[in-house]
């Protein structure tokens, strides 16, 4: 008490500025602490579609869109639409996850072996029931596993901006079409009647 007697009144103003602000800096931090306790911090997961459609045509029981969980390969997609007793999938891939709005087109396969054993075997398509892709609309080239509206567009776009497609293997020129996407469309397709 007696220290405190004897500070100057100047003294005694500072120390009172100096508690003051001290309290003011505590009640802040108080203050501070209180709204960060009540921040809370949510990570949601991005949300993935629960179904996928596709459209599945061909040498099929059930042709058309069907929806699927995603995730789900082709061959589930061609469980659901039923395989005719003259399909081919053996040369469709299988095990290929499924993308929202894709198409699979299904092969036929002959019902005699050219040797006339009976046994069936895969044979390329007759010309009448392949997709002619000089002639082909945008929506009959997406009936094509593994092409979407924009690369029929760019199918179109390309044939119209350097004529008629001489080769199936011009395909590999489209952007976006790989050279293992011909080989995979090779027996579903043609180039009509270009030599």
């Amino acid at each position: 008490m007696e220290r405190l007697q004897r500070l100057s009144p100047i003294q005694t103003l500072i120390l009172g500025f100096v508690a003051g602000l001290f309290v003011a800096l505590a009640l802040a931090l108080l203050r501070q602490g209180r709204a960060h306790g009540d921040l809370v911090l949510r990570v949601e997961p991005l949300e993935t579609p629960a179904d996928i459609t596709v459209y599945v045509g061909g040498a099929v029981a059930q042709p058309g869109l069907h929806t699927l969980p995603a995730g789900s390969r082709l061959a589930d997609a061609l469980d659901r639409a039923g395989l005719l007793s003259g399909a081919d999938a053996s040369r469709l891939p299988l095990a290929e996850r499924l993308r929202d709005g894709q198409s699979i087109v299904v092969p036929e396969r002959s019902a005699q072996a050219p040797d006339g054993s009976g046994v069936a075997t895969a044979t390329v398509e007759p010309a009448s029931t392949l997709i002619d892709i000089n002639t082909a609309s945008a929506d009959e080239l997406e009936a094509l596993p593994g092409i979407g509206p924009a690369l029929a567009e760019r199918i179109v776009a390309y044939r119209t901006e350097h004529g008629p497609f001489q080769s199936v293997d011009e395909l590999a020129e489209v952007r976006g079409i790989s050279p293992r996407m011909v080989d995979e469309l090779r027996d579903l397709v043609t180039v009509g009647g270009v030599p």
